[in-house]
C-alpha cells in the first residue's frame, strides 16, 4: 500500500493511527500497562481501596486494546471502507467527490468547527502543496 493510500478525507496519516492495524504502538503500550499493572499487584488492591474507580473494567479495556482482532482495529483506512462509516466528514468528501476535506472551496465549514488540528494539517497543506506536504 502506498503512503497516500492512508491519508484520511480529513488528512490525518492513517498509518499513525491508533488503529491501524500495522501500527502497533498503541497496542504495545496497553499490553505493556496491563503487564506493568499485574506486575505491581494492582488487581489486588485497587478495586477495593479506590471506589470512584473500576479497575476490572480499566483492566478489560487495557486487554481489548492490546489485541490485533478487534473490531478497534482497521485494514483499511477510510477511504478503503474501515473506521467510522457515519463520518460527516468522509460522506461530505464523498458526495463533493474530493479526497480531502481541505481541497473544498467552502473549508473551514460548520462540519469541521472546532477541530484545530484538522485546519493546522490543512494550512500545512495549502503552503507545502499535495505532492510536498504526502
Amino acid at each position: 500500500m502506498r503512503p497516500e493510500d492512508l491519508i484520511t478525507y480529513c488528512g490525518f496519516y492513517g498509518g499513525t493511527c491508533a488503529r491501524w492495524h500495522e501500527y502497533a504502538a498503541f497496542r504495545d503500550l496497553a499490553a505493556t500497562l496491563a503487564e506493568w499493572l499485574d506486575a505491581q499487584g494492582y488487581q489486588y488492591w485497587m478495586p477495593t481501596e479506590v471506589k470512584e474507580f473500576d479497575y476490572t473494567e480499566f483492566r478489560k479495556a487495557l486487554d481489548f486494546f492490546s489485541k490485533k482482532d478487534t473490531w478497534l482495529v482497521c485494514s483499511k483506512c477510510c477511504k478503503g471502507g474501515d473506521a467510522w462509516s457515519d463520518c460527516p466528514i468522509r460522506k461530505c468528501c464523498k458526495e463533493r467527490k474530493i479526497d480531502l476535506c481541505f481541497e473544498c472551496s467552502e473549508f473551514p465549514c460548520d462540519i469541521v468547527k472546532g477541530g484545530t488540528k484538522m485546519i493546522e494539517r490543512a494550512e500545512e497543506y495549502k503552503k507545502l502543496g499535495k505532492d510536498e506536504w504526502l
